[in-house]
């Protein structure tokens, strides 16, 4: 009969408590990163409706609306549209972009000193 070494109980439950720090890091890592991803993925989307509005109705058209309309699940008050026209007036550019913030308010502050993360996308398009 084998006798266990009385040394050795706590082991797992020691490596199990050195070992759950990093795994939370990165679960918090993952899920962040993916809801910075959703939010990239909408800026793209709203940019390029945005495009398509200002080559079928003229850049001087309500983009801003169908941004906003586009991005309902971004905070709206940190979204910002701008519509450029080259100076040929043959192509039009849309440019969103939205100060990220993430679930933990100091958490980017820490990573990065700054409070907030500044995503863009852009669309170009020619015009008729």
């Amino acid at each position: 009969m084998r006798h266990r070494d009385e040394s050795r109980n706590g082991i797992a439950v020691v490596e199990f408590a050195l070992i759950l720090p990093v795994l939370a890091l990165l679960f918090f890592v993952l899920v962040e990163g993916a809801h910075a991803m959703q939010a990239y993925s909408d800026l793209v989307e709203a940019s390029r409706e945005g495009a398509r509005l200002a080559l079928m109705e003229g850049p001087t058209s309500d983009i801003d609306s169908l941004v906003r309309a586009v991005t309902q699940e971004l905070d709206s008050d940190a979204l910002t549209t701008l519509v450029t026209t080259d100076t040929g007036n043959t192509s039009v550019t849309v440019e969103v972009s939205y100060a990220y913030q993430p679930f933990i308010e100091n958490a980017l502050e820490l990573l990065t000193g700054s409070p907030s993360l500044q995503i863009v996308a852009q669309t170009t398009m020619p015009l008729p």
